[in-house]
């Protein structure tokens, strides 16, 4: 997580002066005494009536981004700015500049609150204020979708809070698989799928763990009866997580995934596809040396 310097002018997104000219709507007049009162909820409804029957107006879509940037809303930032950006004028570049600043001020604050917050043992809290941070983010982001570290601050704030949320249901997870009850730790890991992102490095732990499980279920039915060929179907359940991890942009994480599949593959009787998987496990091992 990166900080950045920036101006600390809060202009845009605080008390503003607007120009009012001869031409100005009764909608668009109302939304800036609104703003100008702090009263954003009013304003959106207002900028947002004025962009409907004035779709041209790039100053009304500026500030309702601007009021829905105050209201926590990234999404209708977003979405304001992608018709202010259409309509190519870019009249208001130095606000857009501070807003931005602003925006990203706060949400670093917020991450540097968590942070402390995490250290306390407070996993809750510290995920709330993760959650504001990555949210005062996405509107940055909305606001200048160059800022590319703002972008990389996000995956990383996203990584942050699904480890959280998900260590309780992995512990729990391991624990059953140290008793033998691997039907409940697939059950533990599974659910906590819903907890987080897919693709994320919390989702390919998560994963990993359920074709892992599997595996050594499928290994203890085998001892228990070697005559018994369901247990391929334990094999089976772990195979589309493990080819899922073999797309990760962690190289670890494809190795392990490759490093399963030989085994997985060679139990199912498909022996072309092992061979595949020890050739890719092989060419990673050489480039991570």
């Amino acid at each position: 997580m990166r900080s950045a310097k920036v101006l600390t002018v809060f202009l845009v997104l605080s008390a503003v002066v607007f120009y009012f000219s001869g031409c100005t709507s009764a909608e668009q007049t109302t939304a800036k005494l609104a703003y100008a009162q702090g009263d954003y909820k009013k304003a959106e409804e207002e900028f947002l009536k004025e962009t409907n029957q004035n779709p041209t107006n790039e100053e009304a879509w500026f500030y309702l981004a601007m009021s829905r940037a105050q209201l926590g809303k990234a999404e209708g930032v977003k979405s304001a700015m992608d018709k202010y950006r259409t309509i190519g004028k870019n009249s208001f570049r130095t606000e857009l500049t501070e807003a931005w600043g602003t925006m990203y001020d706060r949400g670093y604050k917020q991450y540097e609150d968590g942070e402390k917050t995490a250290k306390t043992g407070k996993d809750d809290e510290a995920v709330k204020k993760f959650q504001e941070s990555l949210n005062n983010f996405e509107i940055a982001y909305a606001l200048l979708p160059d800022s590319a570290f703002v972008k990389e601050n996000i995956a990383a704030l996203n990584g942050r809070i699904n480890t959280i949320l998900v260590k309780p249901t992995i512990d729990k997870g391991v624990e059953l698989e140290k008793n033998g009850d691997y039907a409940g730790a697939i059950n533990e890991y599974t659910n906590g799928l819903s907890k987080v992102t897919k693709g994320s490095g919390a989702y390919e732990v998560i994963i990993y763990n359920i074709s892992l499980a599997n595996l050594k279920w499928g290994e203890k039915m085998r001892e228990t009866n070697s005559d018994d060929p369901s247990y391929k179907d334990k094999y089976k359940a772990a195979l589309p997580y493990l080819e899922e991890l073999t797309s990760s942009n962690d190289k670890d994480n494809k190795l392990n995934a490759y490093e399963l599949l030989i085994q997985v593959y060679a139990n199912l009787g498909e022996n072309d596809k092992a061979q595949d998987a020890i050739k890719m496990r092989d060419q990673l091992k050489n480039e991570n040396k």
